[in-house]
């Protein structure tokens, strides 16, 4: 029994929805009402996290937009995420990958420090360079696999030969990766991150790597579509399978956060108290509206 797994099970037959809530703000993209400073990033991802956890399967901040401020920006995030419910999946991105003893210094940061349940992790300098991030029953890590970004396909679509030891046949290198991770970890630890901007590839690494659990970004401002996502996202195999949305997680971020850029305010304390509350309003109503778009049966 892998504990993370049964932990976003459970979230996600509470919430009905497979939502994960990213959180990447853009000082300069702040709603009125919120300086574009580190001190207008955390109250503005108070507001979000407020508005948008009752609706949310997992929170995922990626970790870069608060290290840019420095050692305060970490204080920041480290106050987002004591906000965060414990019943809550909370998820780093951080992309990390490294020579093993690097990788279990990161392990020690984000699990222990920091506290969050799953990272998300470069697997290309092989499977002894992340194992630290696989190795406990009680964490979870996401490998890259077939990213949303446009220049994806560059080096995950280049053709791999056919491996005899392995069985494994002619194949882009991101079927390759899902073929591997499979037999990564002590079991139920691992998970692939697949973007939904590549249904194509998203149906094939499902049928690679039937019991693994993803983690899906690229729905909404990156045009990923829905259907097919909720149609070969979710596990059918163990250990992810057999449990409320199968293991997956649909990422959405700017949809959420975005929302609140038709709040008005202004730059005065009353004002930015009004811009307050219309950006809760505004941030509720689209978390509700992805929660549903996204639901999954119990």
């Amino acid at each position: 029994m892998n504990i993370y797994l049964e932990r976003l099970a459970a979230r996600t037959r509470h919430v009905g929805s497979v939502l994960c809530v990213g959180v990447d703000i853009q000082p300069e993209a702040l709603p009125d009402g919120f300086p574009p400073t580190l001190a207008g990033v955390e109250r503005f991802c108070e507001a979000l996290l407020d508005a948008a956890v009752p609706y949310a399967a997992a929170v995922k901040p990626n970790v870069a937009f608060f290290e840019a401020f420095g050692s305060a920006g970490i204080a920041a995030l480290e106050r987002l995420r004591g906000r965060v419910p414990s019943d809550v999946p909370f998820i780093a991105d951080v992309k990390r990958g490294d020579i093993g003893s690097t990788a279990a210094r990161q392990a020690v940061a984000l699990y222990d420090i920091l506290g969050v349940d799953a990272v998300t992790a470069n697997p290309y300098l092989g499977s002894e360079a992340i194992e630290p991030l696989l190795a406990r029953g009680d964490r979870f890590a996401y490998l890259l696999c077939r990213t949303s970004n446009p220049g994806a396909s560059e080096l995950q679509g280049l053709e791999v030969a056919a491996d005899a030891a392995s069985g494994a046949p002619a194949e882009p290198l991101y079927a390759r990766v899902a073929r591997r991770a499979q037999a990564w970890g002590p079991g139920g630890t691992v998970g692939l991150v697949v973007g939904a901007t590549a249904p194509i590839e998203l149906e094939r690494i499902r049928a690679i790597a039937p019991g693994l659990a993803l983690l899906v970004p690229g729905v909404g401002a990156q045009g990923g579509e829905v259907e097919p996502v909720l149609r070969f996202g979710p596990a059918v195999d163990a250990p992810a399978g057999g449990r409320p949305g199968g293991g997956l997680l649909v990422n959405v971020s700017r949809g959420i956060s975005g929302a609140a850029g038709k709040a008005g305010g202004g730059s005065g304390d009353m004002a930015g108290a009004t811009a307050s509350t219309d950006v809760a309003q505004l941030l509720a109503a689209a978390a509700r509206d992805w929660s549903a778009r996204l639901r999954v049966a119990g």
